[in-house]
């Protein structure tokens, strides 16, 4: 039962740090890019994989939780099959595929600072550059 506790919290913490990391430009997902590029080896790895192997972990918490208080088979069995899922998933975006833009940080970021031409893409490097230079050393 301990395992199914332990996979709900891990699973739910890789979750948060994958949120904070995409959606927000505080100091701990600041930190936490910088960790993620020292050790995820591309970006669909940093921002797909990391999500995907936590919704495996919760779905397979879930699954021993419900295994363990004698939930019905279909219920518990379910769960688990959503986990491995999303883990197949996070390992077919390792193939260099395009990112959607709800889980790339790049693209998240450049929306967050008024840095999208009208029609939604990012504007040229050397003009995101420019600005961020001006703004005062502001990078992602």
């Amino acid at each position: 039962m301990w395992s199914g506790f332990g996979c709900i919290i891990f699973g739910c913490l890789l979750i948060h740090a994958w949120w904070f990391e995409t959606y927000t430009d505080s100091a701990l997902a600041s930190a936490w890019r910088r960790m993620s590029a020292a050790l995820s080896p591309t970006r669909n790895a940093q921002a797909i994989l990391r999500p995907c192997v936590g919704l495996m972990f919760l779905g397979a918490g879930l699954g021993m939780l419900l295994q363990k208080i004698g939930a019905p088979t279909f219920l518990w069995y379910s769960f688990g099959a959503a986990g491995l899922l999303a883990l197949v998933v996070g390992v077919v975006y390792l193939l260099p595929f395009p990112l959607p833009r709800f889980a790339d940080p790049y693209y998240q970021y450049l929306k967050r600072h008024g840095l999208l031409d009208a029609t939604g893409r990012p504007l040229p490097d050397e003009v995101i550059n420019r600005i961020l230079a001006e703004r005062g050393g502001d990078t992602f």
